[in-house]
């Protein structure tokens, strides 16, 4: 994504910055209203500087561009009603936040906002364990956490990974500070247990992957590799033996796998996962070149799956890559690993500073095997935002006004 500086920041980033990394743990709407503000004013700054169109003018924003300009054109072969297309599009639409705001954010303010981001992180950590201990608490804070349902506690969780690994980085940036550092690593603590008290499985398995992408990335050299890799493949041991928790919800998922998967009548989480991956793949192989249109996938879906089934609810095939060669074809598809692929390789180029970037593209790209992370805005706008903010602290930093 753009990197460049946008001239002089106006005062605003430094109440938006921070503010946009304790709203990842807000409702929807919220999300919505901060991010689209931040949008609006990102504009206006750029419009000003001169380099609103600048911010756009590299591969991954094109190649973004170039995907949205085709789902828009499948319209005309798509079955879908006018509202259906237009919300698709819209949350297809929403990407382009990142190289947006990332063009428009102080490097040093986003570079606090991700500091933000561990500690909101340590903080709802702390929620679910205050949760565990049976003390009550009735709060707004309460309803999109610890009480959130749905997609919403499936995003937490993959929220939850992030800021942990997040938190650890922080750590290895305060060299020499014992105290900022032994912060830190509580709060990293903080989010990996409140991920491990909570039951969705999805963070689970995004932590791993996350930590042996940070290890990777962040030690230069092999001897510390290896005993990071070590020390994490203890823990993650150690985790599983200690955890009845995190046992009980991987045996239930494997126990799931194991069952027959091959009709509609499928109703656990991860058959259901499995019978929608093969139908959905189907789909494609049905129309691979151009797909069957932009918002097509539900009037697809309910005419090949059993009415009154638990299958027959769902509105995506949890998984973001089948969805869009489903609307979209190898078109859509290879527009979209085009611009993944771009934006992983500026976040390699950016070495140390590139990781909180390589983190969250990382979550993103893994997410998306098991979730409509794009689709489902629960899942893009704050993943999104946290890139913006990775991107954007990949830059040089420069003192805040």
């Amino acid at each position: 994504m753009s990197l460049g500086s946008a001239g002089k920041q106006g005062p605003w980033w430094a109440g938006a910055s921070p503010l946009l990394a304790w709203a990842l743990y807000l409702p929807l709407g919220a999300r919505y209203a901060l991010a689209l503000g931040a949008a609006g004013l990102a504009t206006l700054q750029l419009r000003r500087a001169g380099r609103l169109r600048a911010a756009f003018d590299n591969p991954a924003a094109c190649a973004w561009l170039a995907l949205l300009a085709w789902l828009a054109l499948t319209a005309l072969w798509s079955p879908a009603d006018p509202a259906r297309i237009a919300s698709h599009l819209w949350t297809y639409a929403l990407p382009l936040l990142l190289p947006l705001l990332a063009a428009a954010m102080d490097p040093a303010w986003a570079q606090r906002a991700l500091q933000q981001f561990g500690i909101a992180s340590a903080l709802v950590g702390g929620l679910f364990l205050l949760h565990r201990l049976g003390l009550p608490a009735e709060s707004a804070a309460w309803e999109s956490t610890v009480a959130a349902s749905g997609n919403q506690r499936i995003a937490n969780s993959i929220l939850l990974a992030l800021g942990s690994v997040l938190a650890l980085w922080q750590c290895a940036q305060a060299r020499g500070r014992r105290r900022v550092r032994a912060a830190w690593m509580l709060a990293a603590a903080l989010a990996a247990l409140g991920l491990a008290l909570q039951d969705r499985r999805s963070g689970m398995l995004l932590l791993p992957l996350l930590l042996l992408v940070w290890i990777l990335r962040s030690q230069r050299s092999r001897l510390e590799r290896l005993l990071l890799l070590g020390a994490l493949a203890l823990a993650c041991t150690l985790a599983w033996i200690a955890s009845d928790g995190v046992r009980q919800r991987f045996d239930e998922g494997w126990r799931e796998l194991q069952a027959d998967t091959s009709t509609d009548a499928v109703a656990t989480s991860w058959g259901q996962r499995v019978r929608m991956n093969v139908l959905t793949a189907r789909m494609v192989s049905e129309r691979p070149w151009f797909g069957h249109g932009v918002g097509s996938w539900i009037q697809t879906w309910q005419q090949r799956v059993t009415p009154g089934t638990e299958l027959h609810e769902h509105t995506t095939p949890h998984n973001e890559y089948l969805l869009v060669a489903q609307q979209g074809g190898a078109v859509a598809l290879v527009l979209l690993l085009a611009a993944g692929v771009v934006t992983w390789r500026r976040a390699l180029a950016g070495g140390a500073a590139g990781i909180p970037l390589l983190l969250a593209c990382t979550a993103i790209a893994a997410t998306g095997l098991f979730n409509a992370v794009l689709r489902d805005a629960k899942f893009s706008l704050p993943l999104l935002l946290l890139a913006a903010a990775a991107a954007a602290a990949a830059r040089q930093p420069s003192p805040p006004d």
